[in-house]
């Protein structure tokens, strides 16, 4: 049976980073972006009270407990939402075992250590596993550029030991951002991915999530002069990035179309100088999303 009162204690930073939600900490709360509609301001206010964690959307009033956020974020029913959240207590709160190195394990920009589960990771492969390779044919993705690894890791939990493969892209700063059907996590730090081969920096692709990025590997296939920045969270975009970013002449932007999208942008378009900035644009929540609906994808200048 699953245990609904541990589910709505679990750390707030991880909940956040599961659902793509940008967020900032002041003191001992925590205000979010409210993705399941549009604002202009992070209106979410979370607090811990009493063990477990409430949040309050001040643009609605809609509240209560990690439940009901799932809810409202995924569109998912109360069942649902409880096997969501089982998933995440049970990969999130962890301290990774690497083969070569030990790291910590967290989701975002702050950092947490966890002592209650132990993730080995066994190997890291080209994709192989059959039910990998279906999961990136159902989000429209045939190309498999050599950037995308598959990782086989296992989880002791309870003393019991699970397996489990999944998609990956290694980070900028030895982490792993990975994927599949059922998982969306980060092992190691999280941070953004760089994957350079246009000696001229002519053009670099930004793209803010890996399917965003794999969605641009599959367009962009027969034309390999370009360079692909993937930020694994708008949390990313920091000095080092639009260091990186100047460097090069021309820079389409692939950001979500959600608040935190949109603010990224704005930062890039203003830090970024003598470079022209341009995004795709779709109707869709992200690039991927449009790809796979087929929708009829544009470029516009950013200024």
């Amino acid at each position: 049976m699953i245990d609904t009162e541990k589910l709505k204690a679990i750390n707030p930073e991880i909940i956040l980073n599961a659902l793509d939600i940008s967020y900032k900490r002041t003191g001992s709360r925590l205000m979010a972006t409210a993705t399941y509609r549009e604002e202009q301001t992070p209106s979410i206010s979370i607090q811990e009270k009493n063990g477990r964690y409430l949040w309050i959307d001040f643009g609605t009033g809609q509240g209560g407990s990690w439940i009901d956020l799932v809810m409202a974020v995924k569109d998912l029913n109360y069942i649902d939402a409880i096997k969501f959240l089982n998933n995440i207590e049970s990969y999130g709160n962890a301290e990774v075992t690497e083969i070569r190195e030990k790291t910590n394990f967290f989701f975002g920009s702050q950092e947490k250590r966890f002592n209650k589960n132990t993730i080995k990771i066994s190997s890291i492969s080209d994709v192989t596993d059959k039910d990998l390779i279906n999961y990136l044919h159902d989000r429209a993705i045939g190309n498999m550029p050599e950037w995308l690894k598959q990782i086989n890791y296992s989880v002791e939990k309870n003393n019991k030991t699970y397996q489990n493969s999944a998609i990956c892209i290694k980070n900028s700063a030895g982490g792993y951002a990975i994927r599949n059907q059922k998982i969306k996590m980060n092992i190691g730090k999280s941070a953004y991915s760089l994957f350079a081969k246009d000696s001229k920096k002519e053009l670099v692709f930004v793209a803010e999530g890996m399917f965003d990025g794999l969605s641009i590997a599959e367009k962009m296939k027969n034309n390999r002069l370009y360079d692909l920045i993937i930020l694994n969270s708008t949390n990313n975009l920091n000095s080092e990035v639009i260091k990186i970013l100047s460097g090069y002449k021309n820079i389409i932007l692939v950001l979500d179309n959600d608040v935190s999208g949109k603010e990224a942008q704005n930062e890039i378009s203003r830090q970024v100088k003598n470079v022209n900035i341009h995004k795709l644009t779709f109707k869709a929540k992200d690039l991927n999303e449009a790809f796979t609906s087929k929708e009829k994808i544009g470029v516009a200048p950013c200024r």
